[in-house]
This record gives C-alpha cells, structure tokens and sequence, in this order.
C-alpha cells in the first residue's frame, strides 16, 4: 500500500468513527418514536407574545422555533412603546420516547429603547435543559424545572412557571 494510499484509508477510517460517534445526541434521536419526532420536529412561527398583560402578535412581535435533525434554533423579537427586545440562540437537541432536551451552543440578545438603539449581548448557550416528554389528551407536554411546553393542534405554547409567554404555530413543510 502506498503511502498515500494508506493515509486515505486512515481518513476514512477516523472519519467513519467520527460520523459514527458523534454522540449520545445522534444515537438518542434515533429512538424517539416517528409520530413523536413528527410531533417536535419542525418550525413554528410565533403567533403571540403575552407581556405585562398583553398580547403581541406580528408585526409587533415575531420570530421561530425550529428543531431539525438535532439542530434547534431560536429567534424572536418584540417592539412595543415600553422598547424593543430580541433572542437569537442555536444549538443542539436530544430526545428519546421519553426524554427531550436542548442545549443553545450560542446566544444573542439585544434590548434597549429601540430596535436602532438596543445594546447586544453575545454569551456561550450554558447548560443543557431537560424535559420528560408525557401526553395529555392528544398534547404533547414537556416538562422541565419551571419550564412546561405544549405541542398540541399544531401549536407549540411556551409556559415558563406555568404562565403563557409565546405561543407558535407549526409551519407546513
């Protein structure tokens, strides 16, 4: 074998292993049932933002919530006469039949009086947020410390301890 013969086989060999291991994520995916993934996965685009007793709706707010593949991705922004705010987070996702958790790899925030005055903030994503997976009736309910969301009629509900914060609605693909 020549040698770079040898060092195309060694490639392929540890990118092979890589592809193979890339992690629990990968592997866990693969074991949440089909109709669950059908449930989670996919784009929601926001509907509602309830703030200070308010309902935001497009154009006054807006963004998405995307799972794909093992990626998620978050983006949503509000003006109102009180000032503007704005997310963006990526990462990565995990879930099995009975687990859910996601992971932002980054951060952007950005607030202030207006959207052309906001000060941004860029940070590292922290740690992973965990959720048992149950069903309610024909919902899907996450379960997470202080954290619940609900997949049900095509619509994705946000509910920090408890309280409706952002509702979405699942994109057709």
């Amino acid at each position: 074998m020549t040698r770079a013969a040898a060092r195309g086989f060694v490639a392929l060999v540890v990118g092979g292993v890589c592809l193979v291991s890339q992690g629990p994520g990968l592997a866990q995916q693969t074991e949440a049932p089909a109709e669950l993934r059908s449930l989670l996965e996919g784009t929601w685009e926001l509907v509602e933002w309830h703030v200070d007793g308010e309902v935001l709706r497009p154009p006054a707010a807006g963004g998405r919530w995307v799972n794909h593949d093992g990626v998620v991705v978050a983006t949503f922004h509000r003006e109102t006469a009180a000032g503007f705010e704005s997310f963006i987070g990526y990462g990565t996702y995990e879930m099995d039949a009975s687990h859910w958790s996601y992971t932002y790899d980054r951060i952007e925030t950005a607030s202030g009086p207006s959207a052309g005055e906001a000060a941004v903030t860029v940070r590292p994503g922290g740690e992973p947020r965990r959720f048992t997976i149950a069903r309610d009736g024909d919902a899907v309910v996450l379960e997470g410390t202080n954290d619940r969301r609900e997949y049900a009629d095509g619509y994705f509900s946000y509910l920090p301890n408890g309280t409706l914060l952002r509702k979405y609605r699942k994109v057709e693909e």
